[in-house]
């Protein structure tokens, strides 16, 4: 009984944290991590821009402060040192204030002795030439824009920057998979301003190849002007967005529209503290992953009214793409991941919006959510998976498809009443063939950064569980072996991190017990006993959890989200006590885990 208060005290605690981060119009924003990484790369980009009103003084602050003991810089205040984000503040560091600066070595950012480590740090793993393709391999999204930062810097010569193809971007889009582009499918615009870059300052020495690239430089950057959302800044993202006026004022075209806007976009985001988060907002996916935590109920409980709700169910309405997009030209249906221009429809968010549109009471046939599901379907690749943006873009990891975002369109797809459809069949067919050896499953969108691939096996295996909770015949081809490993992994502390060994986590532990919780585990089950714990334990004063760095976005750019933990934490709260409740027959408490769709 105490656990069972215990368990109760904390759900309401972490419930009523999660209603009063609610804003006003019905979504929760959160708050996205500040990135030395993305603020040394928005440095770069405004280095000599004497009329870009940001606060230098601060941002180089806020580098120095977030230096690691081993001299490299990580992608968040707490992530590990990595080779990107440490060389793109060495770049910072050359260029801060323009090029007087490389002249005057006494007002360089870094100290000696930190400038030192971190060039030790970048030797050890490899250096600027050789760490970058030892991290990066064949993908060239990342590994190209940070080597022509460094010429940009004049730590690299010009014709060592990889002349990325940007003539390609004018081809037809649905030829771009067949393309097989060394970019992922959301970089166009940074192919389009890098490739530029290297042309204006190294042109091929193929005279054909130059002429041609000159004659459709033009074209290619109308192109991506009609890509550029009203904020200017790409995806709503400072790397990509910075990456582009880097490049644009290498090629000489400082003053393009293109460039404008992206600078403009880069101002305004910068934060007080002088830095840059890697993206704006999540406003969409955090909407969505609060309502798939608790539950209308559960809002209730939580101070929310049936008006609140409605607000939430109207709001992420309102956010479906009515038109063709310009950026992935993918047709109307689909959700983003936040509520601005530049955010882009995608395989993961659109499945969570029809979930979270379910939960709130709209009806299966709704119009808004049969086009959702139509464009999820329409974005299935051969292989039976989901991938991210764009069906058919196999070359790179980034565009395949991907076990966590399969698990949640079929998720999408079961709570349509879509079960029988061919394509249902075929998303479990890719998940039975993808399924590790060991029974867990390496998803795209999370990593884990004490892992040795990097990828959060826990966030992947547990997102394939939720799916099968919902279907009982496909799933018990994947479900029995997943849990088997989920169990192997938990932690002496009670806690999960994303692989075994790996620290515990708020994030990870939370969708661990809930992945447990509801596969039948019994009431007095000891593993879903110490990770409620390990939650109760470590939960703050004000309800919610400390994050971890557990994002995986850009071609291994890490962040994390002050809402992951509380949403995670509280989802794995609240199943274990609903799963006790239903075996104790108090079906009627259990009801805020997993509400019957219906009208809120």
């Amino acid at each position: 009984m105490e656990t069972q208060s215990a368990i109760t005290t904390s759900c309401k605690r972490a419930t009523a944290a999660l209603a009063a981060r609610r804003h006003a119009d019905g979504y929760w924003e959160g708050r996205l991590a500040s990135s030395p990484l993305a603020t040394a790369v928005g440095l770069c980009a405004l280095a000599d821009d004497a009329d870009a009103k940001i606060d230098r003084a601060a941002a180089a602050e806020f580098l120095r402060k977030t230096q690691n003991a081993d001299g490299g810089w990580g992608d968040t205040e707490i992530s590990k040192s990595n080779l990107a984000a440490t060389l793109l503040v060495l770049c910072a560091n050359r260029v801060r204030d323009g090029k007087s600066e490389i002249q005057n070595p006494k007002s360089k950012m870094l100290s000696p002795e930190a400038l030192q480590k971190a060039e030790a740090y970048v030797e050890k793993l490899g250096g600027l030439r050789d760490g970058l393709r030892r991290v990066y391999g064949k993908d060239l999204t990342f590994q190209v824009p940070i080597r022509m930062t460094a010429a940009c810097a004049e730590l690299l010569p010009w014709n060592e920057v990889d002349a990325l193809p940007f003539e390609l971007a004018l081809a037809p889009r649905g030829l771009m998979g067949a393309l097989r582009l060394p970019v992922v499918s959301y970089a166009l615009p940074a192919l389009v301003c890098v490739g530029l870059s290297r042309h204006g300052k190294a042109p091929s020495w193929f005279l054909p190849l130059r002429w041609l690239r000159e004659s459709l430089a033009d074209r290619a950057l109308e192109l991506i002007l009609t890509m550029q959302p009203k904020s200017g800044g790409y995806l709503e993202a400072t790397p990509i967005t910075a990456f582009c006026l880097l490049g644009l004022k290498a090629a000489g075209r400082n003053d393009h529209p293109v460039a404008k806007n992206a600078r403009r976009f880069l101002v305004e985001t910068q934060r007080a503290d002088g830095s840059w988060p890697v993206e704006v907002n999540l406003s969409i996916w955090n909407t969505t992953r609060a309502i798939d935590a608790v539950g209308p109920a559960g809002l209730r409980a939580g101070g929310l009214s049936e008006d609140d709700l409605e607000d939430s169910r109207d709001w992420l309405l309102a956010q479906q793409v009515r038109a063709v997009h310009a950026y992935t030209e993918t047709q109307p249906g689909g959700w983003g991941w936040n509520h601005l221009d530049g955010s882009v429809p995608d395989a993961d968010d659109t499945s969570g919006a029809i979930l979270a549109l379910r939960r709130l009471g709209l009806e299966a046939g709704h119009a808004s959510l049969q086009q959702g599901k139509r464009w999820l379907l329409g974005l299935q690749n051969r292989d039976g998976g989901w991938p991210t943006f764009c069906r058919g873009w196999q070359k790179l990891p980034f565009d395949r498809s991907a076990p966590d975002l399969t698990a949640h369109a079929l998720r999408a797809l079961q709570v349509l009443g879509e079960t029988a459809l061919p394509q249902y069949r075929a998303g479990w067919e890719y998940l039975r063939q993808v399924q590790r050896k060991d029974g867990s499953f390496a998803p795209l969108w999370f990593g884990s950064e004490t892992a040795a691939d990097e990828l959060n096996a826990t966030y992947g295996t547990t997102h394939v569980l939720f799916a099968c909770e919902g279907d009982a015949q496909y799933g018990k081809s994947v479900r029995t072996q997943a849990l088997t490993w989920l169990r192997s992994i938990q932690n002496a502390d009670g806690g999960f991190g994303g692989c075994k060994g790996a620290p515990s986590t708020a994030e990870e532990t939370g969708l661990a017990l809930r992945a447990l919780a509801g596969s039948g585990a019994s009431p007095d089950d000891a593993a879903c006993a110490r990770a409620a714990k390990w939650l109760i334990d470590r939960q703050r004063e004000d309800g919610s959890w400390d994050p971890a760095p557990i994002g995986f976005y850009f071609a291994v750019l890490w962040y994390h989200e002050e809402l992951y933990p509380l949403c995670y934490a509280l989802g794995g709260l609240k199943a274990w006590a609903a799963a006790q409740d239903v075996r104790a027959g108090r079906n009627e408490a259990s009801r805020s885990r997993l509400e019957p769709v219906g009208q809120v």
